[in-house]
């Protein structure tokens, strides 16, 4: 059962987005292969109008409930994108250490899927990579839900 606060929160997206969300999860790391990499969390969703709609908010680290002040602190900026469920060419799973090398040097190159040995012994994220080469990371609690989701929406 979703709170309150939770509830104004879609309902005002919504009303934002013109579209319902018709699936939603959290991604707690983000990148993209446009050099952007947030530490974030990440609310990802996917509208009924045909398009997947991410963004970014602003998570102080903590460590047994209390917020971790860091050194050099950036300020936070949102980032958000809405992007055609008809763009998406591929979804796979990928090693992180390997998205954070490409995202790092902002390389357009999408990485290949890791083999089941890899995923099994290291970090893996989501590769959505997108028809005009831009690829976006995100690490999900479950891949496997966001894949059947997408398969969901763009077979409508």
């Amino acid at each position: 059962m979703e709170s309150r606060e939770a509830r104004q929160f879609i309902d005002q997206l919504e009303a934002e987005l013109g579209a319902h969300i018709g699936w939603r999860t959290f991604a707690t790391w983000f990148a993209s292969n446009d050099g952007t990499i947030r530490e974030y969390g990440v609310f990802l969703s996917i509208l009924d109008d045909g398009t997947m709609y991410f963004e970014d908010f602003d998570r102080k680290p903590q460590i047994l409930g209390f917020t971790i002040r860091p050194k050099n602190p950036v300020e936070y900026v949102k980032y958000s994108r809405r992007v055609s469920l008809d763009d998406i060419r591929s979804v796979t799973r990928v090693r992180k250490s390997h998205a954070v090398s490409t995202c790092s040097s902002a390389s357009g190159v999408p990485l290949c899927e890791a083999s089941r040995i890899v995923q099994a012994l290291f970090p893996v994220v989501t590769q959505v990579e997108l028809a005009d080469g831009r690829c976006f990371y995100f690490e999900l609690i479950s891949h496997k839900d966001f894949a059947g989701a997408l398969s969901t929406f763009q077979g409508e």
